[in-house]
């Protein structure tokens, strides 16, 4: 089986970018790791879009206060049953569904709803004890993820394999195949 460069220099970009951002994170903990995964791995998965790149920032940075809003409805003793966070959980979708098809065009549904459950994935499993502290990590996080993980890898990478194989810069960058 034959391996392109561009899949080694692909795997070791991200990987040496992955290194970097773990060093830079020792103090956010397992968790907040997690948060900068999901939020690059969306970036990634929505095609690496530059040119939306503030609407995806927003977006989870609504995801997180959203997030903080469904975490504190379920401390309501009504909401915190099935019926009651279910119910919850439906009407909180959709207003945001409502919002983006409204006054906040700008957002992006699936970064917002990534980052709601990504926050409340995280609050159902840590205790915070600065809530400030906890928000700015978390987005901080989200933010590191897509920059130096996302970005460093695919600005550092494609200029190596143009050297290697005399082409063009691929313009969408070295993810997309």
């Amino acid at each position: 089986m034959k391996i392109s460069k561009k899949v080694w220099f692909d795997s070791i970009g991200v990987g040496l970018c992955t290194l970097i951002y773990s060093l830079i994170m020792t103090g956010g903990g397992l968790w907040m790791g997690s948060a900068a995964f999901i939020a690059v791995s969306y970036f990634f998965g929505a095609g690496f879009p530059k040119d939306k790149i503030w609407n995806i920032l927003i977006s989870f940075a609504l995801g997180i206060v959203w997030g903080l809003i469904a975490f504190r409805f379920l401390h309501v003793s009504f909401m915190s049953g099935l019926i009651g966070s279910s119910i919850m959980f439906g009407i909180m979708t959709f207003i945001v569904l409502f919002l983006q098809g409204t006054i906040m065009k700008f957002t992006i549904v699936p970064a917002w709803l990534i980052a709601w459950g990504t926050t409340m994935l995280i609050l159902s499993n840590i205790t915070i004890h600065s809530w400030g502290l906890f928000v700015f990590q978390l987005y901080l996080s989200m933010l590191l993820g897509i920059f130096v993980i996302g970005y460093a890898s695919d600005r550092t990478i494609p200029l190596r394999v143009d050297t290697l194989n005399n082409k063009s810069v691929n313009p969408r960058g070295c993810f997309a195949l």
